[in-house]
């Protein structure tokens, strides 16, 4: 704990915010920056237990080999702590909704809530489950406020998990937050984001507490450049407060922490994709773009944190490239490429500067998804790219948690090779 505890402190030296660290209790602080840096987290020994708290480490994994449906017997028993399970996937409990454009969010506790989604072609869902991994069984807590998909799910250092926008149906996005209490399985409201509507928006938990919460879009034709930062209070709604202007409107983007400092990358807006970053500081608001960096213009791309501390940025709708971010040099190089093009996939972090991506499109027009997995290992300048084997079926629209045991649990989505079908399966990835 004192060597993460280390790294930790030295990430805020390092963005300037010593000041907050010192500010806010120290545990919670650990616990809530491993919750964010699940990979930095592994190589502190100690602290292996913690190291699952993946917090939004919910991208990534896509799920297991058709071939492997022979383990399904298994599969039933999903989260039976029997033995040590062979590495690839396996198949577990299905989700009693059928859902995609949801959310996942791995509970301090151990166990995964499940927000919201769509459930129709044009119908959300109210609906959340709790996923535990020890029983494999999953349980239905109280119902949302408004029904909502592509919205944010950030947990926060009370444990408790804040909703933001979203969509309550096509072009009928939402301004409204909410949180999840795990104590008592219910919601609240959360207020209003003061700077509009959003859906495809991003958020990241802070240093501080707080939640950046960034762009965005109020239709699929732009990008908003508006940003809000959210206050938690002990068992009241919170506030809210205009968080300044982006260089550029950015829907679809992704924001990472990196070093304690909120980076935003790529997007889209009315002029195309983005091939920049820019980056906020609490204490000076967002900083000036940084352009033709990410080698092309990136949307549906996800951003990854390493154990090393460097960034990998992987996919877009324009092919299978990927860049890394050192931010002790503050420098983007290339890294080694997809083997296929993926956009709308997820990436989650394992231990040892590994990523595992799974599924997404493989072009555009949306018309076709990958059944496919692939894991990223960063043990040369460029890294490289290897197999990991092939979910039960194509999707997009899923989500991936890496959990405390290390393994990525992989729920729902949408079939759209196979028409479009909405799916309930979940599976298990095991490195």
């Amino acid at each position: 704990m004192r060597s993460l505890m280390r790294i930790m402190m030295a990430a805020l030296v390092a963005a300037g915010l010593l000041g907050i660290a010192s500010c806010i209790d120290v545990d919670g602080a650990t616990n809530k920056w491993c919750r964010e840096n699940p990979g930095i987290c592994d190589d502190d020994a100690g602290d292996a237990g913690d190291a699952g708290d993946a917090g939004d480490a919910g991208d990534a994994g896509d799920a297991g080999d058709a071939g492997d449906a022979g383990d399904a017997g298994d599969a039933g028993d999903a989260g039976d702590a029997g033995g040590p399970r062979p590495t690839g996937w396996s198949s577990l409990q299905s989700l009693p909704v059928s859902r995609s454009g949801h959310t996942a969010t791995l509970l301090e506790g151990g166990g995964v809530l499940v927000v919201g989604g769509r459930v129709a072609a044009d119908s959300t869902t109210d609906t959340a489950g709790l996923y535990e991994p020890s029983t494999g069984a999953w349980t239905v807590v109280g119902p949302l406020t408004t029904p909502r998909m592509d919205h944010t799910a950030t947990l926060l250092s009370d444990d408790r998990v804040l909703v933001v926008g979203g969509s309550q149906a096509p072009g009928n996005d939402l301004a409204s937050a909410e949180i999840y209490d795990p104590s008592t399985k219910t919601w609240s409201s959360a207020g209003t984001i003061p700077t509009g509507k959003r859906s495809a928006h991003a958020a990241v938990l802070l240093p501080s507490g707080q939640v950046l919460v960034v762009g965005g879009g109020e239709n699929a034709g732009g990008g908003l450049l508006t940003t809000a930062l959210y206050t938690p209070t002990a068992g009241a709604a919170g506030t809210w407060v205009d968080a300044g202007t982006l260089a550029v409107g950015r829907n679809t983007l992704t924001v990472s922490l990196v070093n304690g400092v909120a980076l935003a990358v790529g997007g889209y807006n009315n002029v195309g994709a983005e091939n920049s970053t820019e980056t906020y500081l609490p204490d000076g608001g967002w900083q000036p773009i940084q352009r033709s960096v990410l080698g092309v213009g990136r949307q549906g791309h996800t951003a990854t944190l390493l154990t090393s501390g460097k960034l990998l940025v992987a996919g877009s709708k324009v092919g299978n490239t990927a860049v890394l971010f050192d931010p002790t040099q503050s420098t983007w190089s290339s890294a080694s490429s997809m083997s296929v093009p993926r956009f709308g996939h997820t990436a989650t972090p394992l231990a040892g500067d590994k990523v595992l991506v799974a599924g997404g499109f493989s072009n555009a027009p949306e018309t076709a998804a990958h059944g496919t997995a692939e894991l990223f290992i960063l043990d040369s300048p460029a890294g490289r790219w290897t197999q990991a084997g092939s979910m039960s079926t194509s999707r997009v629209g899923h989500t991936a948690t890496r959990l405390g045991t290390g393994e990525v649990l992989v729920i729902g989505g949408t079939d759209v090779e196979g028409g479009g079908n909405l799916l309930n399966t979940v599976q298990l990835y095991t490195p």
